[in-house]
């Protein structure tokens, strides 16, 4: 779905998460926020009540909003001018140590071995296998 057609929620609804349909994580659907204020909410309710930092992040899947560990976050924007090998854009992070922390996550979840690059067109950092 492109995020310029994520429909706006309602301002009769609540603004707390719903299920997604979409996408998923280990422990089965994400929770779906309509805006990133709605999603900053969550975050401060999941804070409140299990004592657990959380950053809303938009998804370039749904077009929601969903909510991750702090931990995991890895700031990127897919780079305007660098593909993958499967036709998509490359993921550009924002500097060495968000492109590091994230080859980190991917090692320690999927066993890859990635090996961090700058941009040769100066968009951030990118990774690559080994």
């Amino acid at each position: 779905r492109e995020l310029s057609r994520v429909p706006r929620r309602p301002a009769t609804l609540l603004r707390r998460g719903f299920k997604s349909a979409t996408c998923f994580g280990k422990n089965g659907p994400l929770s779906e926020f309509w805006s990133h204020d709605d999603a900053a909410e969550g975050a401060a309710r999941v804070l409140e009540q299990y004592g657990r930092a959380m950053y809303p992040y938009r998804c370039g899947e749904c077009g929601y909003y969903h909510l991750s560990p702090v931990e995991r976050q890895t700031p990127s924007e897919p780079c305007p001018r660098c593909v993958a090998s499967d036709g998509q854009p490359k993921q550009a992070y924002v500097d060495r140590a968000a492109a590091a922390r994230r080859a980190d996550i991917l090692f320690d979840e999927q066993g890859v071995a990635l090996e961090v690059y700058r941009c040769e067109h100066g968009y951030g950092w990118h990774l690559a296998r080994r």
